[in-house]
């Protein structure tokens, strides 16, 4: 598969998704756009095979995720930090721009890798994740929110997910625009700010990481 470009910016807090009422309800009614008809409420959804992703750690590495998800092995690296962001006086979060990789098909010998028996002393950490998401189109001027699953050219994923890592569970804000490029920054930063703009609690900077560094953790 082509290399999927993207920009940004991530939270993590601990405890489910389900202890943080006020950011949930936040997350499936804010209506910053216009949206299409098609577009419902969002809807909660594991992974397609039941599994987890399985990432594998590598301590000394922040800047590169390599993990088994659904059959296929995706390796993604950051390109560049942008630093700190202010995207309003309660919210601020680190963004950063990352370039990922998708491998289908995949020889035995490097699935072996993900697996707890043959892994060969790696170290790995095995994530489930049920989530939501919703989707802003930034094809037609303005940005519009379409229905998950749309296929776009130029976009941004905004997600909360319920995560399980050993045994303990926390949740996750996430604001992803793509491809990366000049046109899409622009509307990254205009769909994070309108949609933080109806949100009362507070994303600090101290909870904002990408998944390597949330890992490491």
């Amino acid at each position: 598969m082509l290399p999927f470009a993207s920009i940004e910016t991530r939270w993590f807090f601990e405890g489910g998704a389900d202890g943080y009422p006020q950011l949930r309800q936040w997350f499936e009614t804010c209506t910053p756009f216009a949206r299409r008809a098609d577009v419902g409420p969002p809807q909660w959804r594991g992974r397609a095979d039941g599994q987890p992703d399985v990432y594998l750690l590598m301590q000394s590495c922040t800047d590169m995720g390599v993990k088994w998800r659904e059959g296929s092995l995706q390796i993604k690296g950051r390109v560049a930090d942008l630093g700190t962001r202010h995207f309003s006086a309660l919210h601020e979060g680190r963004v950063q721009r990352w370039i990922k990789w998708t491998y289908t098909e995949v020889p035995a010998a490097y699935r072996l890798l993900f697996d707890a028996d043959g892994g060969r002393g790696l170290e790995t950490a095995s994530v489930h994740k049920t989530r939501g998401l919703r989707l802003f189109g930034l094809e037609s001027g303005a940005p519009e929110e379409v229905a998950p699953g749309t296929v776009l050219e130029r976009g941004v994923g905004f997600e909360m997910a319920d995560i399980e890592l050993n045994g303990k569970r926390h949740c996750s804000i996430a604001f992803e625009a793509f491809p990366d490029d000049s046109t899409t920054a622009a509307g990254f930063d205009a769909v994070v700010g309108a949609c933080l703009g109806e949100l009362a609690a507070t994303l600090p900077i101290d909870a904002s990481m990408s998944y390597p560094d949330w890992l490491r953790g």
